[in-house]
């Protein structure tokens, strides 16, 4: 999620610097500037899209991480004093899809619906896709809970998403 803020941060701030590029070159007419306007402008225009689009996967993924069934941290590396040497890539799951670091999986919207989920002992999966469509589907290593843990995520996702997972021996 950070790296998302990240990409949305850098590109608001190249739109900010062509806005300033371009009014310094209507005002203060350089030599040419007929060449630098429309340059300055179409990359203008470029971060701007750029940054509609880092920010609608931005809201995308804060809705995930916000309404989470489950949060799989994989892994932590630490250093030799205990500190944390790296930063974990978290995955969160939740009725809209499914956040991994920058990478969204999106179902139950667009008409892509989720169809599926499967907890195994060491594996949670999803099947989704749309009606006409083939379905895709993507395997999350998870080391399955106990007892009342996994009846609350099984009536989570039948509640917010219709689906009951299936669990496997």
């Amino acid at each position: 999620m950070k790296k998302l803020l990240l990409y949305a941060k850098v590109f608001f701030t190249a739109v900010i610097i062509c806005a300033a590029a371009l009014t310094a070159v209507l005002i203060f007419r350089p030599p040419k500037f007929i060449l630098y306007a429309p340059v300055i402008f179409a990359m203008g225009i470029a971060a701007l899209f750029f940054l509609i689009a880092a920010h609608r996967k931005l809201a995308a993924a804060r809705a995930i991480a916000d309404s989470a069934i489950i949060y799989i941290q994989p892994a932590v590396l630490r250093g030799g004093g205990g500190e944390n040497i790296s930063e974990t890539v978290g995955m969160y799951v939740s009725c809209f899809g499914i956040l991994l670091g920058t990478k969204i999986v999106r179902f139950n919207q667009n008409s892509i619906w989720l169809r599926n989920v499967e907890i195994g002992r060491d594996y949670i999966s999803f099947d989704y896709g749309a009606r006409n469509e083939e379905l895709r589907h993507i395997r999350l290593l998870y080391s399955r809970p106990g007892g009342d843990e996994l009846a609350g995520i099984i009536e989570k996702f039948r509640k917010e998403t219709g689906v009951v997972p299936n669990i496997a021996g």
